[in-house]
Formats: C-alpha cells, structure tokens, sequence
C-alpha cells in the first residue's frame, strides 16, 4: 500500500479541487512530531448519518495541535443551534480515547470537531478515531471512501443502525465510491425492520461495500497506508493465549493469592446457599467454575479475577435485606481505603498495578453504597442490588490489599515525565460523556434491578463528585478512579447500543473477530510491560479471565469485556513511559 502514497497524494488533491465547494469535503493532515504532540494538523471526513428515519451525508473537519497551557481539550461544534447530541459527543470522546491509548499521543492536545450538520449517532465514532490517527501519523484520507460504525475504547469498530438508509443517502449525494461498515453487517436491518443486502443496495450507485473489524484495517483503507504493526498488530483468526509470566520456584506472594482466591469462592458459595434469583446463581456459578480452571492451570490472577466476578454476581442472587447501618460502614471503609490509597502511591509497575485494583474496588464500594442509601430512603427497588454489590466490592479491595502487602513492590519502572494528569482528565470527561449518552437514551426509568453495569454506571455517575473530592490534588489516584469510572461506562452503553441482528445473519464470525481483536491489543499492552521488567499478574489476570469469558460465549457485545483490562494496561503503559516504542 505504501507504494501507493505518490499516487494518492496527486488523487487525493485533485478530488479536493473537484469537490471545492461540496458538502463532501476531503482535506489534507499533516502529520506529527516525533514526541507525540500535534502540529497544526487539520483534514477533512465524510460522516454518513440517519435523522428520522432518512440516511445523510455530512462533513467532519478535524483539527489538533498541542494545547495552550497544557491541558487536553475538545470542542465539538455543528452548525445547528440545537447543539451536538450526547451519543455523538461520546463517540467523538470515545474515539479519541481510543486513538489515545492505542498510540500513545500526549494527552495534552486541544482538538476541534467541526459537523455540518446535527449528527445524532454512534456511527461517526469510527471515522473520527480514523481521522484523528491519520493527523497523528501524517497521512491523507483517500477522497471517495466513506466508514460508518462505532468505536470502542481498544479499537474494534462496533455495529450500527441505520446503514441501509446511510448507504441509500451516500448514492444521493454522490462523490463516495467505497462504504466501510462494521464486520458482519453487510446485511442490515433498515428502519422497517427488513433485511438489507447493502452490496445490492450500494451496486445500483456504482459503489462497493467493505467490511472492517477494527480501526487498523479501516485506516488502510481509508489512507493507503498501514498502520505500524509495532502499535496495530494484526489480530490472529482467535485469541490466542498470553505468554505467561516469569516461570520458576514458587514465589513468596503464591501463598497470599491462594487466601485471596479462597476467599473470592467462599464469599461466592455463602451468597449462593440463599440465593434467590437462579439465572444470576448459575451465571455465579460458571464464574466460579472458570476461577478453579484458570487456577489449575497456573493462572492466579485470572482464578482472583474470575472468583471476585462470581462473588459480586452471587451476592445479588442472594442479597440479603438492605441494612442501613452496614451500607454506611461500608461506605466509610471504602472511603478509609481510597485515603490510605493515596497516602502510599505505588512505585513501580507491579504496585501500580496492584494499585488500580485496590482503588478500582474501593471505588466501586464507596459508589454503590451510597447511592444504595440513597436508593433507600426513597424506596427504590434498586438499592439490595447496589447494597450488595457494595459489600462484595469491599471485600474484593480488602482481598486486594492483602495481596498488595503480600506481593511488596515488585519490578517495573514508573516515568516522572509521564503526563497521567492529562490521561486522567481525557479519561474522566470521556466516562462523563458516555454517561450523558447512555442517559439520554435511558430517561426518567428506573435502573432495572437485574442490570448489574446499569447499576454500576448510575452509582458512579451519582458518586463522581464526591470520588473526584476525595482525590482532589492527588494525581494517581485520580487517574485511577478516572479509569474505574470509563471502564464502568463501556458495558451498559454497548448493551444499550446493541444493534438488532437481522433474521437468517449468523453473527457469530464477527464477533469472534472483534473478541480476537480485544485479545490482541490487551495482549500486546501486557507484552509491553513486561519488557519494562514488570509482572502485572492482576491486569494479566484480568485479561485472562476476559477472554476465557469472551470465547465462552461469543454473542454480539461479548468483546465489551476488553475494556478493563486493555485500560488498565495501557494507562500502566503511560505510567510507563512506553506508550510510543
């Protein structure tokens, strides 16, 4: 493809002259500089869109450069006095995000997003993290191809509604040859609920219709060139297993993850001897089953993972009366524990990573329990759920803790020239922003007592100000409670953008491909701190016990179970310094 840049290059220009004066504008980016930040770099992409009921055609114009004073910005503007919708101002964060974390670009950019039209939709989430990568590495977007679909945090490009209807309104409005749509949908559901073959849709315009998993294979696409395959690695058919760490003797902490996996299990099997609700029972039940494989194989912080996430499921199914008092003490352990989090910040990479599994645990104690109290006095059938949840996250931070004691410092060097204000700060807005999108399609309802994330989600968004208070001028634990609350975001948001699939489509290939994908940016993440010498057995874990959950299931939204673990390890690959080799 790289041959081809020359070309490009005199199309690209030519076509820019063509369309001078056209909705579909297609600019040049510049490039930028070798230490990550921007340099006065702007270009142009095609936004396909449906308002409705009816596809569009817009234009993005997308600008970054380093930011005055320091700080990330991004202003998202459109040329309608309604404003931008939330569910596009959390793509566009998303995107960035994602652009972010898989390249390792300073946070410290202030970035523009220019719409000229009002764009109510996931879909422009993909071709504005295309964009954003293609300033960030100096290509050019090639003019006459067009991406529609969503974007997620580790780079997979998620499905959309509405592609039949933005195929029929890129044919229109002319000037567009090639459609990306997400892998798998190339027969879609159009708005009356009929299957669409969008290749015979897009024929009777003279174009043609491309499937993409992921950003990678969208950004060859769309510039003629290949992402660095030291950054983008080219997923396997598969998730293929993560190398395991250091083999030998056993280590001195082994002994402190078989109290706290026992204690995971125990929690788990004394919540299920009550339990009420059978289907969360026999979900419990498989995680539990996963914690004892993934521990006969060797793997501690994947049996840890898998047991915790049993636990947490068990004690809902077997949620006992809400008691005000214990939801209060628990509230003030959690926070006893996020204070003392920040009194000892960790050191090196292996007690970061320790570190974010304490403060995340913490995080979610003290969320949940409050907002258990306040689900409480009012009445609200939600708060056993959160109630119960809170003291099984309470547990998991003490378990944590003692593993934290037990393991001591470990290895891996952490860089003070490391921006993790600025990831902190991109990270925060863009779980605010994805809140606001997932309450503005939620309204006034009641968060459904069985929808575990949802229930996560509306006690972070409730707790955001006390949890920014209690880390306020402390920078990692911040950062921390930052990535806690994005990866909160991502689960219940996928679920609530779920895209039908159509009668007679087996969806099972796509999604495999976008679970190989997850696999393999986590797993490369996790390589990456391991050649800075660090274990990282807990984001190892939680990776381990991702994929087992994945491939155990392949169903559409499965690959949303990434989020956690690649956010954590690349948020450690920030702390790092080797976000960029």
């Amino acid at each position: 493809m790289r041959a081809r840049a020359a070309a490009v290059t005199a199309l690209a220009l030519a076509c820019t002259l063509v369309l001078a004066g056209c909705d579909l504008g297609f600019s040049l980016g510049f490039g930028g500089k070798p230490d990550g930040h921007f340099e006065g770099s702007e270009l142009t992409v095609p936004v396909l869109y449906v308002s409705g009921g009816k596809g569009g055609v817009a234009s993005q114009r997308i600008t970054a450069e380093a930011a005055d004073g320091g700080d990330l910005s991004i202003d998202i503007t459109e040329n309608d006095v309604s404003g931008v919708a939330p569910v596009t101002q959390s793509a566009t964060w998303t995107a960035v995000t994602a652009a972010t974390l898989l390249t390792g670009a300073r946070p410290d950019t202030a970035y523009t997003f220019g719409f000229d039209a009002r764009i109510n939709t996931p879909a422009a989430g993909a071709v504005t993290a295309v964009g954003v990568l293609a300033l960030y590495y100096g290509t050019e977007i090639q003019p006459g191809v067009a991406l529609a679909g969503g974007v997620t945090p580790f780079g997979t490009v998620s499905p959309v509604a509405g592609l039949p209807e933005q195929v029929a309104a890129a044919i229109e409005a002319g000037g567009i040859d090639t459609i990306l749509v997400p892998a798998g949908q190339r027969i879609a559901a159009d708005a009356d609920g009929r299957s669409v073959d969008l290749d015979q849709v897009a024929a009777t315009g003279g174009m043609t219709i491309t499937e993409v998993a992921d950003l990678a294979s969208a950004y060859a696409i769309m510039t003629g060139e290949d992402l660095p395959e030291s950054a983008f690695p080219t997923p396997a058919a598969s998730p293929t297993p993560l190398p395991t760490a250091t083999e030998g003797p056993t280590e001195p902490g082994d002994d402190a993850f078989d109290v706290a996996i026992d204690s995971a299990l125990a929690r788990t099997e004394s919540s299920l001897e009550t339990a009420t609700d059978a289907s969360l029972a026999e979900h419990s039940r498989a995680a539990a089953d996963r914690a004892r494989t993934l521990r006969d194989a060797g793997d501690d912080g994947g049996a840890f993972a898998a047991a915790a996430a049993a636990a947490d499921v068990a004690a809902v199914a077997g949620a006992p009366e809400v008691d005000a008092a214990s939801v209060g003490a628990t509230r003030a352990a959690a926070e006893d524990l996020l204070a003392a989090a920040s009194q000892n910040p960790p050191g090196t990479l292996d007690a970061a990573d320790l570190s974010l599994e304490v403060v995340g645990a913490a995080a979610d104690a003290y969320a949940l329990a409050a907002y258990a109290e306040t689900a409480l006095a009012a009445g609200e059938e939600a708060a056993p759920t959160a109630a119960a949840l809170a003291a099984s996250a309470l547990a998991r931070a003490q378990e944590s803790e003692a593993l934290r004691d037990a393991l001591g410092a470990g290895a891996g060097s952490i860089s003070r020239d490391a921006d993790l204000d600025g990831l902190g700060s991109l990270l925060r807005r863009a779980a605010i922003a994805a809140t606001d999108a997932y309450e503005s399609r939620a309204g006034e309802a009641p968060v459904r007592v069985g929808d575990l994330p949802a229930v996560r989600l509306a006690a972070f968004d409730a707790a955001r100000d006390d949890l920014e208070s209690i880390a306020d001028g402390d920078t990692w634990l911040g950062l921390a409670l930052a990535a806690t609350a994005f990866s909160r975001t991502v689960p219940p948001l996928a679920t609530q953008q779920a895209v039908r699939v159509p009668e007679g489509v087996d969806p099972t290939a796509a999604v495999q491909q976008r679970i190989a994908v997850g696999d393999e940016y986590a797993v490369r993440a996790v390589e990456a701190l391991s050649d800075a010498g660090a274990e990282v057995s807990l984001v190892r874990g939680a990776l381990s016990d991702a994929t087992a959950t994945a491939t155990a299931a392949p169903a559409p939204g499965a690959s949303a179970v990434y989020a956690t673990p690649f956010l954590r390890a690349r948020v450690l690959a920030f702390a790092a310094g080797v976000e960029r080799e």
